[in-house]
């Protein structure tokens, strides 16, 4: 099975965004991250003052989401200079029309759902 990036998340440099955490919302699940996008996305600005991207929070959103398979990974929590934690990235790949894998270092899942998107806070 063919694993692509997805086309839906175009603006957004997921290899640069943070993974932040994670919420149930009843049926749904939030990954909540720190987002690097690119000059393509509407919400883009210069960077500020020592940042390598344009950061904005957000969340990737799975709506009603079947969980298919969960792994746990092994995560080592990082300290930055600022005091925030660093929980590492994220990466998100389409396996089939609805499937998706979402990979963490703290777990990587294989998720069921019809709509799945990118929301800036």
């Amino acid at each position: 099975m063919d694993v692509t990036y997805l086309p839906e998340f175009d603006g957004a440099y997921l290899e640069d965004s943070y993974f932040l955490g994670f919420v149930a919302e009843g049926a749904n699940l939030r990954f909540r991250c720190l987002f690097a996008l690119t000059t393509g996305h509407a919400n883009y600005a210069p960077p500020l003052n020592g940042d390598q991207h344009c950061y904005r929070e957000g969340s990737i959103l799975v709506e009603r989401a079947s969980i298919v398979d969960w792994k746990a990974g092994n995560p080592a929590v990082l300290q930055d200079s600022d005091g925030t934690f660093d929980l590492g990235s994220i990466e998100l790949y389409r396996r089939a029309p609805n499937a998706f894998r979402v990979v963490t270092e703290w777990f990587e899942a294989l998720v069921e759902t019809e709509n799945i998107s990118l929301e800036l806070t």
